[in-house]
């Protein structure tokens, strides 16, 4: 009605923008090189919500956003195609047969999603950020457990303080990554390569720590295990060897009474025999009494021998599964476990660090 429209360019909001009119405003400015934080200063919204509404808009067609310079957008509101009226065209009478028409009508573009499709994909995406980080943290947890169980053993001296700077170092490394990813764009060069630099480092320790943790579980109780069968069945053994000597003995004891006696039959002296055979026999049955106690002794050390060395084959036995890894890859059962280890370590904390930078990341399309 002959008013002008005043320019909003340097107007600020005294309260926030609604969605229609945050569009509207987009649509008053025209095609406008920008970013994200300058748009957050004049809608008076957070710079994650506006990126998050450009990214829902541009998907829905109703604005176009594309690369600017110095890592800027240039966002332009889309207009929206008006239905052209009907006009009556009246067409000159002709004799010739009329060609059927052919429609020129322009493609029909689907509809836009409706308010409640976006508010519902946009808390799709909340939910699966809040799972990332959830899996993120429990890795990191996990990782930071074995780490700093590790760095205890290698520094037993101060276990409080050890645990106080790994859960602190977990915590920092996560919330450095984190910023990484969501603030990329907007930190210089140089703060980039320290923080990367030092995040690099931390997960370095982490696994310094997880290693040697894990290479302190797989050797400590199969070793303390192998240690103690080795040590029962060396002691057994010596018990055997003394047992077995003391078993000869009497053996020999009583060949040498057997063979006096032979010897006097031999010789004629029966009369004498007999009597060397009444007084050794109370003798000999001692012998034979001691020796048939020592033999039960001897054959039970030779059993619990057995036990033990049974023991040592189930042990072997609980590393089979690894032994046939390491016959498939080519090598030793230790060179199999330790690049089992490996692996472990090259991917627990890592893919936290990757899980909360992804769900860190800025949600909005081509902004900075």
């Amino acid at each position: 009605m002959g008013v002008t429209a005043t320019s909003e360019t340097n107007i600020v909001p005294i309260r926030a923008l609604s969605d229609d009119e945050a569009l509207a405003w987009i649509a008053a400015k025209g095609p406008a090189e920008t970013s994200a934080a300058a748009l957050a200063r004049d809608w008076d919204w957070s710079p994650s919500k506006v990126r998050r509404r450009l990214a829902s808009w541009s998907s829905a067609g109703r604005i176009s956003v594309t690369s600017g310079g110095r890592g800027r957008s240039v966002i332009a509101a889309v207009a929206k195609t008006a239905a052209a009226p009907t006009a009556e065209i009246v067409a000159p009478i002709s004799t010739e047969p009329v060609a059927p028409p052919v429609s020129d009508a322009p493609a029909v573009t689907a509809p836009a999603p409706s308010a409640p499709g976006r508010a519902l994909a946009e808390r799709a995406s909340g939910l699966v950020d809040v799972l990332a980080y959830a899996v993120a943290i429990s890795l990191a947890g996990t990782a930071a457990y074995f780490s700093i169980g590790g760095m205890i053993v290698l520094f037993p001296g101060a276990p409080t303080a050890i645990v106080i700077m790994g859960v602190a170092m977990e915590a920092a490394k996560l919330v450095t990554v984190a910023f990484l990813a969501r603030q990329w764009r907007q930190i210089a060069l140089l703060s980039r390569a320290v923080l990367v630099t030092l995040a690099a480092g931390l997960a370095a320790i982490n696994a310094a720590g997880v290693y040697s943790q894990l290479v302190a579980a797989h050797l400590g109780d199969r070793g303390n295990a192998a240690s103690a069968v080795e040590t029962e069945a060396s002691a057994l053994a010596a018990r055997t060897e003394v047992q077995s000597h003391a078993v000869a003995d009497l053996d020999r004891r009583l060949d040498q009474i057997d063979a006096a006696i032979g010897e006097m039959v031999r010789r004629g002296r029966t009369t004498g025999a007999l009597e060397a055979i009444g007084g050794q026999r109370k003798a000999r049955e001692a012998l034979v009494t001691q020796r048939r106690h020592e033999a039960e002794i001897l054959a039970n050390l030779k059993g619990e021998a057995t036990a033990v060395a049974a023991r040592g084959r189930r042990i072997e036995v609980e590393a089979a599964p690894i032994m046939y890894v390491a016959q498939l890859l080519g090598g030793t059962t230790d060179q199999a476990i330790r690049l089992l280890i490996l692996m472990m370590v090259l991917t627990c904390d890592p893919l936290a660090l990757a899980l909360t930078a992804a769900a860190s990341r800025p949600s909005g399309t081509g902004v900075s």
